[in-house]
């Protein structure tokens, strides 16, 4: 099926870590007496860092979730039963309609994150993966403001960006700790957030409905290791969202800020008055 590049759009801002974030890197070269559960650093700056793949996996799990398309098999989807276009409209009855809308999210889901399949017919249709998430270092701040790498070593120390907490696991019969090290981003720190969103048709758009709902989902959630025991809590912080067009990267026409509400809750509320420039 023929798709055509309009443009991107760019989602940028902050992701601040509410509470300590781990996300577990190799174990490689500890030396004794070392941490044996450290988080992933930048091999250059050995700084952490929020991997691309971690923060893309765990909105897509939010929506497959959000979205009930998690079975058994999770990468055979029910929209490789349906074409929407197949389907007649009035749907003849409930349990049809169900799949229908079933089909439906998953087809967003496979257009937003990439089709999970390798049903050749089934990726044509959805067409090229429209987001794209870049690897988040540590935010450098504005012009004239300090980073978060000067202020993490401010805290702890020159060349230290993260902090050691001990967690112990005890024998429910005798008592016994049993004590384990593990390396965590210290809360408050802030990372650089960038999505790509790959637009091909005006209504790609409506993906970042779904987009927005993921984050704010994932803000009461947890991202990396040992959320439940009350690690990963984030929050997104000043988003800006602009449009580059075809004609923009052809030095033809200006890069577009659009409008978006200061926070997930407004924009998500508030979608359908954002003025889109495509």
């Amino acid at each position: 099926m023929y798709q055509k590049f309009l443009g991107k759009l760019i989602l940028s801002g902050q992701i601040e870590c509410v509470t300590s974030l781990h996300i577990g890197g190799t174990t490689t070269g500890i030396e004794i007496g070392g941490v044996d559960n450290p988080v992933i650093k930048d091999p250059l700056t050995d700084q952490p860092y929020i991997p691309g793949s971690s923060l893309k996996g765990k909105l897509r799990h939010i929506c497959e979730w959000s979205y009930g398309l998690i079975e058994k098999h999770p990468k055979h989807h029910s929209y490789q039963a349906y074409d929407c276009h197949e389907l007649k409209s009035p749907l003849p009855d409930q349990n049809q309609k169900k799949e229908f809308d079933r089909w439906q999210a998953a087809f967003m889901v496979g257009r937003l994150f990439g089709a999970a399949t390798d049903d050749n017919e089934i990726r044509e249709k959805a067409g090229p993966t429209r987001l794209t998430v870049r690897d988040s270092f540590l935010y450098q701040g504005k012009q004239g403001e300090q980073g978060w790498a000067e202020r993490l070593q401010e805290t702890l120390g020159r060349g230290f960006f993260t902090e050691v907490k001990t967690e112990n696991a005890l024998d429910r019969v005798t008592s016994e700790a049993n004590p384990r090290p593990i390396e965590l981003v210290p809360a408050g720190s802030q990372f650089e957030l960038s999505f790509v969103i790959d637009i091909y048709d005006p209504e790609d758009k409506q993906l970042l409905r779904d987009l927005f709902a993921a984050m704010r989902i994932l803000e009461q959630s947890s991202l990396g290791g040992s959320g439940s025991r009350g690690h990963g809590q984030i929050q997104f912080k000043n988003l800006n969202l602009v449009w580059k067009s075809v004609q923009y990267y052809r030095g033809q026409a200006e890069l577009v800020s659009v409008v978006i509400p200061e926070d997930l809750e407004k924009a998500t509320k508030e979608f359908d008055q954002i003025q889109w420039p495509i």
